[in-house]
């Protein structure tokens, strides 16, 4: 009789079938919900000329890198990220381009920063530069080190370490009003030409970066890089993801932009069009004074507190 009661006070549980899956589908989420967790961790090494700006860095809270894990797809950080501070005269600062103030060894899990040159566009500050870098060895983690185009990893980086401002959107416009639409395959090649070439082809990279994971999900960079680290080529994976070329992308896109743009005149003898360029070129030029004075200011608090 007692067991009886015992078992009316206590009937068995009884599942729905949709109950069970639910239960199960959330058995299986546990784990992406607990991964991604750690951040990747940095070592950074500087001489004593540089120590003030790499004590800054060492301060910074790693976890401001778990959404760049996140974007790119990556539950581990893998092994920690040399950070190297070189100054100007260094071996390493020879091999990067003048304008350029810092580059990644994806491969290699390293960042080289160049803190004594000034910073232009697209960065405003070296934490910015460190958080660029930084995306560009977790995309080369997430791809097993396999390649992916220049224009895909660099607007990756941009979004990373970047929000999209009225001075991005000064500099799509220039590009827009001064040139025919640029290909994916000219944006790679102006990364290698000189300064101005590059701070355009990092606006574009990053706009067209941007705007196809907007037309398509937010998952997009990561479902391509984990694509790619299962070896296939990155054009198949992104046609396989987008149900499109790169080329019909690239189309897609200008089109898009030239939608927005309706109200920049056509002709090029409009009074219109060159008020608007002279506006956007004072614009960008006030800008980047605007950084270089605040840059340097800190570099003489930097000093004066340096024992």
């Amino acid at each position: 009789m007692g067991a009886m009661n015992q078992a009316c006070l206590n009937p068995p549980i009884k599942w729905s079938l949709p109950a069970y899956l639910m239960g199960y589908a959330f058995l299986l989420l546990i784990p992406h919900l607990v991964l991604a967790t750690e951040p990747p961790q940095l070592m950074i090494e500087a001489p004593h000329s540089l120590e003030p700006q790499a004590a800054r860095l060492r301060n910074l809270n790693p976890s401001r890198f778990l959404p760049i894990m996140d974007l790119v797809g990556l539950d581990h950080p893998g092994p920690p990220i040399r950070v190297v501070l070189a100054p100007e005269q260094s071996a390493w600062a020879k091999q990067a381009p003048s304008w350029s103030s810092a580059y990644a060894m994806g491969e290699l899990g390293m960042i080289v920063l160049l803190p004594e040159r000034v910073l232009s566009y697209p960065y405003e500050s070296l934490e910015q530069v460190l958080a660029h870098e930084v995306a560009h060895v977790l995309v080369a983690r997430s791809t097993g080190g396999r390649a992916v185009p220049r224009w895909f990893d660099e607007g990756l980086a941009m979004i990373a370490a970047h929000s999209w401002t009225v001075e991005d959107r000064a500099r799509l416009v220039w590009a827009m009003a001064t040139e025919e639409p640029i290909s994916l395959d000219e944006i790679n090649a102006r990364f290698r030409r000189d300064r101005a070439s590059a701070q355009q082809a990092y606006v574009l990279a990053y706009a067209f970066v941007q705007d196809l994971i907007r037309q398509t999900s937010p998952r997009l960079a990561k479902n391509v890089l984990a694509l790619v680290a299962q070896g296939l080529p990155f054009d198949e994976a992104l046609t396989r993801l987008t149900s499109k070329t790169p080329r019909q992308l690239e189309v897609a896109f200008w089109d898009r932009q030239s939608i927005w743009t309706r109200w920049v005149p056509v002709a090029t003898s409009s009074v219109m069009l060159w008020l608007v360029i002279v506006l956007l070129i004072f614009y960008v030029f006030r800008k980047q004074k605007k950084r270089t004075t605040a840059i340097k200011k800190q570099w003489e608090e930097e000093e004066t507190g340096d024992p």
